[in-house]
């Protein structure tokens, strides 16, 4: 695809680029430079002079474009009809930092300390996320999410330090995109399953780009005044959530992953917390929020052709988010929507055996009818379809909804086919005893309980 957005770098000279990416870190006193030619005569300019720019904003009276030049030993607004913008090759995000925080940096410098905080909490939140299993691994996602954003944003950031985007997916249902202040995205699970279209997503990546672009964590940090020492570590907030998480496993078995990420119920609700968001920056105001939407959405209106996948191969791409988010709505008791999630890729038939297994469970759960237990059947068995190795919890579901169907021996035998598994498990050294013992009851009882029941119930 022949994307415009990679022929607009042309050749700089002196003016912002150049002196960004020609040298790792600046001195807070540099200042930053774009070049125009003066158009009409002012102060001590004469038309056709080259004059080097501080800035470009709006008027705040008229709202109409100024420049902030040097006239003599002071900064002056100067009128955009005055002065003709050189055409450097900057491209649509380094506008929309000129535009927003190039006079800042010129009246303040680059604020390091400030800088080097946010930066330093990116690394401790990912550090953190990555030890306690909190981060989404998908190589074909992620591959995915990183071309979607060099799309967006292709050069370098404008920043003191070179700095480029990054990517984290945390496995949480909040559905929620923020970013820091050195470039890392963080989205969740719940928010990409979420998404039905590759523009929905792109919306989403463009306003956080924008919110880099702006700085909006920098500024909310300066706003927010610190004046004690940071209360919150990440490391502190891992261990004390940690015996929540241990608490949500207690769910398993402990031999088998239950297809769901335990920490979401209690770590991530910390990680994604208003207090934790407004540490590092990223708890945006409304005006932020408009003002990174208003950008995101003029990026994309400018450079629609990056968006090419249909809403089959979108979804085919962020099946596994969908999925996990789907287990994770199961287990929050979110029956329905884990059910909607599930059969979105039922219906494109990307459903994988523990999709379908996942789809048996709900069914059982929210009806109790002849027709809704077939179906939960009818699932099983086309997990059992789609398994490159068997599942073994598939035998298991099996044996539940035959016993829900008042077919105790069909029941037994499903039993006896996922009692093997345990037992292969068992010689591993694995700890089988509890679920081993749980089923050998069901195998003596022969499961009649439960489909008496049912039974019992569509006879009334």
């Amino acid at each position: 695809m022949d994307i415009k957005i990679f022929d607009m770098k042309k050749k700089l000279t002196l003016s912002l680029l150049v002196v960004l990416l020609c040298s790792t870190h600046l001195s807070a006193q540099q200042k930053i430079y774009l070049n125009g030619i003066v158009s009409k005569p002012f102060a001590h300019y004469h038309v056709g002079d080259t004059i080097p720019i501080l800035a470009k904003r709006t008027n705040p009276n008229t709202l109409k474009p100024q420049y902030l030049v040097h006239v003599f030993t002071e900064v002056r607004a100067v009128s955009e009809d005055k002065i003709t913008l050189l055409d450097e090759g900057h491209d649509f995000w380094e506008m929309v930092w000129i535009e927003n925080r190039a006079e800042n940096v010129n009246k303040v410098g680059w604020e390091r300390g400030r800088r080097e905080e946010l930066h330093q909490e990116a690394l401790d939140y990912y550090s953190t996320a990555l030890s306690n299993k909190m981060v989404f691994e998908d190589d074909m996602l992620y591959d995915y999410l990183y071309q979607m954003v060099n799309l967006i944003h292709p050069t370098p950031l404008v920043k003191e330090r070179s700095s480029n985007f990054s990517i984290v997916v945390l496995n949480s249902t909040e559905q929620i995109g923020f970013a820091f202040d050195n470039g890392m995205i963080v989205l969740t699970t719940g928010m990409l399953a979420s998404t039905k279209t590759e523009a929905e997503l792109m919306n989403v990546l463009a306003e956080c780009v924008a919110h880099v672009v702006l700085e909006h964590n920098l500024i909310n940090l300066n706003a927010r005044l610190k004046t004690e020492a940071r209360a919150r570590t990440w490391a502190t907030i891992a261990a004390v959530t940690m015996a929540t998480a241990q608490t949500v496993d207690g769910i398993n078995y402990g031999y088998v992953p239950d297809y769901s990420v335990s920490a979401d119920l209690g770590m991530s609700v910390y990680f994604l917390s208003t207090s934790a968001l407004e540490d590092i920056g990223a708890q945006y105001t409304s005006e932020q929020r408009i003002k990174a939407q208003r950008y995101g959405k003029a990026f994309l209106k400018q450079y629609p052709e990056i968006i090419s996948l249909d809403d089959y191969q979108y979804t085919g791409v962020i099946a596994n988010a969908i999925s996990t988010a789907a287990w994770q709505e199961y287990h929050l008791k979110n029956y329905f929507y884990a059910m909607q999630l599930t059969e979105r890729l039922n219906n494109l038939d990307l459903a994988t055996d523990k999709d379908y297994l996942l789809l048996s469970r709900i069914q059982r759960r929210i009806s109790n009818d002849r027709y809704s237990i077939q179906l939960a059947l009818d699932y099983i068995q086309k997990g059992k379809g789609k398994s490159i190795e068997p599942l073994a919890d598939l035998e298991k579901e099996a044996g539940i909804v035959y016993s829900r169907l008042n077919q105790p021996d069909k029941a037994k035998e499903s039993y006896m086919k996922y009692r093997e598994f345990l037992l292969k498990l068992k010689e591993e050294g694995k700890h089988v005893e509890p679920e081993l013992q749980s089923i050998d009851q069901l195998i003596q009882r022969k499961g009649y309980l439960v489909g008496q029941v049912a039974t019992a119930i569509e006879e009334n």
